[in-house]
C-alpha cells in the first residue's frame, strides 16, 4: 500500500508540475509582469504541491496587507519550499549549487529565482541589487538568512546579511515567520539539515 501511495505521489506531483510549467510559459517572456504572475502561479503550484504529499499546513497571526516583501523564515528541510509558497506568492532565492541539481534545479528555475553565489563577492552585490529590484517591483522574495536548513531545536546560526542590506536600502518591509513541523512520536523527521 505504501510503495502504491509513493507510486501515484510520484506521478502526481509530475503531472502537476508539468501542467503549471505550461501555464507559466507565456509569462516567461513578459518582464517583470510576467514574473508576478509566475509568482502567483507558483502559489498554485505549492498548493497543489502540499496537497499531493499530505502536508497540513496552519498558519498563525495575520499575514500583511502589503504587496511586496522580504520574508524571512528559519529552514528546517526542503518542505519548507511548498509551506511557504502556498503562503505568499513568491519569488525564492536559491544557491547556485542547488540550481544545478538534476530535476530539484529545474523546479527552482520554474520560479526565476535569485541565485546566491556564496564564493563570490561580485555575485553577493549582484544578487543585492536582484533583491532590491524583486521587492521594488511588488513581488515577496523569501530567504533563509541561516543560509542553511537546522534542525531547529539547538539555536540560530549566524545570519547572511545580504537580504537585509536589500529592504534597508529600499525602505522596503520585513516579513520574520517562523516554521514549525509537528510530527508523530516514531516518525522520521521532517528536517533535512547537516550530512542527511
Amino acid at each position: 500500500m505504501i510503495f502504491l501511495r509513493r507510486i501515484y505521489r510520484i506521478t502526481a506531483l509530475f503531472l502537476w508540475f508539468l501542467a503549471v510549467l505550461v501555464l507559466t510559459i507565456p509569462y516567461h517572456f513578459a518582464g517583470w509582469r510576467g514574473r508576478k504572475k509566475i509568482s502567483r502561479l507558483v502559489m498554485l503550484w505549492m498548493s497543489g504541491v502540499a496537497k499531493i504529499i499530505g502536508l497540513s499546513i496552519k498558519h498563525h497571526g495575520r499575514k500583511p496587507k502589503i504587496s511586496s516583501g522580504l520574508v524571512v523564515s528559519n529552514h528546517l528541510g526542503y518542505v519548507d519550499i511548498p509551506v511557504h509558497g502556498t503562503l505568499f506568492p513568491l519569488r525564492f532565492t536559491s544557491t547556485t549549487v542547488i540550481a544545478k541539481w538534476p530535476v530539484l534545479g529545474q523546479i527552482i528555475a520554474l520560479s526565476h529565482p535569485v541565485l546566491v553565489d556564496r564564493e563570490s563577492r561580485t555575485a553577493s552585490k549582484k544578487a543585492m541589487r536582484d533583491f532590491t529590484k524583486t521587492l521594488k517591483r511588488g513581488l515577496y522574495l523569501l530567504v533563509y538568512p541561516e543560509g542553511t536548513s537546522t534542525d531547529g531545536k539547538h539555536g540560530i546560526l549566524p545570519f547572511k546579511s545580504t537580504s537585509f542590506g536589500a529592504a534597508a536600502f529600499g525602505d522596503l518591509p520585513i516579513i520574520p515567520i517562523l516554521t514549525r513541523y509537528r510530527e508523530k512520536p516514531g516518525d522520521s523527521t521532517v528536517c533535512w539539515y547537516g550530512d542527511m
